[in-house]
């Protein structure tokens, strides 16, 4: 498949397509093609000569120009998915399924398009798992990452000096194999490993860890909170590194275990699309439909038993997107559902640096009373509701939501009917969601209109100069208190975009109290104070918890869940029938 743009013409025009025909705008092509007009028009002509439509130019300004298709588009895509399958173009598979079309579409290929994915072992023994991602990532430089799927490959890609261990609470050795602390929490000190190999088959040593703190303090990085504590780092001997802070600081050790600090080399200028780390896999691939690791043979651990590791992103959550299956050696093993109730919740965070009636807190009081997630758990077909009222769901409780009290609060808020925005990702869930959300603001005269986003603009300023309120979500990693942590201080994260200055400095007080806290109680408690401060104001309106069902093939052994949504094969390997 040479060329996606006259897919993606198509996939744009289809909602209002009837018939086959289809009216349009020039000046949508120039959008959708991101050309001028003068190659617009010769991009129509030229699949016009390809025999795809007839084409009824518009005439004058204003004038719509008309498309008169020669086939349905879903034939069209199935045959294009079955060819590329054919020849092995999975690439332009994936390219053609991240298009907006209906998801029955996809359904509609399943059968022909896991014959491959899943594990696969080919001519050479080299055994490959194949999998589908809803996400596709924006970086991989881990002092910008913010979105999970990209903390998830840093940790396959990559290694910190330790590690935490969330069933113990302690932190453990990684490439670090020792520490200590020293003044007060404010002086500490590292022991390297010996014989640890980068991706590019040179040594680790104490300049490296130097070069990534420094790169870190350096660059504008919206995780500036983490090394802000940071006076002087010393390299006191090739595997031995000193770090003098402006103060006492018994969590910076946990800060050392979190993904952003990933150990870079120091002789390599980073590039995304070459990352090297010390990680179990290597990065062999990346495009904008494929990233592929593999297997590093020099791994200071135990090598990964899965050779390489393909994920093909899609725009959207399809049945397709955790499904696993077995090709190669026939092996008949029965797949497993597995269902979990992430630790983070999807909720309405509101942007309070727009000057519309969401500054009224009895408008966002009223907001909170009409959305009521056991009705919309109903109206939307879907079961097991968890409702939240915390980041995490063992803290979270019901609250009650009086519907009756939301014409009286509309009224004191002063709200004259004025349309405001909500953003959401454009993701099907998601998208339903906030349809059923508008729906409901609708029957009590609260406009919305809806504008979605994909993961490649989260980071652009466009949300918070445009968003009056933004469905999001937030998933926290197996450190808590650090995740909590880094939800508000973060300036990658929609806390602090959306939440203006005086607004903040209230909940400020209790951050720096939780950061520099060493009693886990005591941290507990300053946590509850900050979200009962949250839920009070109504600054967010707290929904639900997200649940993450996977379907795997239990031919796949030792997978572990981890926190951010994500299975973790680097222990995992493939039962095979047998003899």
């Amino acid at each position: 498949m040479k060329s996606l743009d006259y897919f993606k013409m198509r996939a744009h025009l289809y909602p209002r397509e009837v018939n086959l025909n289809v009216e349009f705008t020039l000046q949508e092509m120039e959008n959708i093609w991101y050309c001028n007009r003068k190659s617009v028009k010769e991009k129509i002509k030229k699949f016009e000569n390809e025999g795809k439509y007839t084409y009824l130019p518009g005439r004058g300004r204003g004038h719509f120009s008309r498309l008169h298709f020669s086939t349905p588009l879903q034939e069209e895509i199935e045959e294009t998915v079955l060819y590329c399958l054919e020849e092995e173009h999975m690439e332009d598979v994936f390219q053609l399924l991240r298009l907006p079309i209906p998801h029955a579409w996809i359904t509609n290929l399943s059968k022909e398009i896991r014959s491959f994915l899943g594990f696969q072992t080919n001519e050479y023994e080299k055994e490959i798992l194949r999998l589908t991602v809803a996400k596709r990532i924006v970086t991989l430089d881990p002092t910008a990452s913010a979105i999970n799927f990209e903390y998830y490959l840093l940790q396959q890609l990559g290694n910190t000096l330790v590690s935490y261990n969330q069933e113990t609470d302690t932190v453990v050795p990684q490439l670090a194999h020792c520490w200590k602390a020293e003044n007060n929490h404010q002086t500490w000190t590292f022991y390297l490993r010996k014989g640890v190999q980068f991706h590019h088959q040179r040594m680790l040593h104490s300049e490296d860890v130097k070069y990534t703190l420094e790169r870190f303090i350096q660059q504008s990085t919206s995780k500036h909170w983490l090394i802000k504590d940071i006076l002087t780092i010393e390299c006191l001997s090739s595997h031995h590194i000193r770090i003098q802070l402006s103060r006492p600081h018994p969590l910076f050790l946990r800060y050392m275990s979190l993904p952003a600090l990933t150990i870079l080399p120091s002789d390599v200028p980073f590039q995304e699309d070459k990352f090297i780390g010390t990680g179990p896999f290597f990065l062999k691939k990346r495009s904008d439909s494929v990233l592929v690791i593999e297997a590093f043979d020099s791994y200071f651990r135990e090598r990964p038993l899965i050779d390489e590791i393909e994920f093909y992103f899609l725009a959207t959550n399809t049945l397709l997107t955790s499904s696993i299956e077995v090709k190669g050696e026939t092996v008949h093993k029965p797949r497993q559902k597995k269902e979990d109730v992430l630790v983070g919740f999807r909720f309405l965070i509101f942007n309070f640096n727009r000057q519309s009636i969401i500054q009224n807190s009895d408008f966002r009081c009223a907001l909170f009373h009409l959305l009521d997630m056991k009705q919309m758990w109903s109206d939307l077909g879907r079961e097991n509701v968890v409702e939240s009222s915390s980041l995490f769901p063992w803290k979270s409780v019901s609250k009650v939501r009086d519907k009756t009290l939301v014409p009286t609060l509309l009224e004191k808020s002063g709200y004259q009917g004025e349309t405001l925005t909500i953003y959401t990702k454009n993701i099907f869930e998601d998208l339903e969601v906030t349809n059923w959300i508008i729906k409901e603001a609708h029957s009590f005269g609260i406009y919305f209109r809806c504008i979605t986003f994909n993961m490649d603009d989260f980071y652009s300023s466009q949300l918070e100069e445009q968003a009056d309120v933004l469905f999001a979500s937030e998933v926290a990693s197996s450190d808590y208190h650090l995740s909590f942590l880094d939800s508000f201080y973060n300036e990658a994260n929609l806390f602090q975009r959306f939440i203006d200055k005086k607004r903040f400095s209230f909940l400020q007080d209790g951050l720096e109290q939780l950061q520099y806290e060493q009693d886990h109680s005591k941290r507990e408690a300053w946590i509850d104070k900050i979200e009962a401060y949250l839920r009070d104001e109504h600054f967010i309106i707290h929904l639900y918890h997200p649940m993450i069902n996977r379907v795997v093939d239990s031919a796949i052994q030792n997978t572990s869940f981890e926190l951010w949504g994500y299975d973790d094969f680097r222990a995992s390997w493939i039962e095979k029938n047998s003899p």
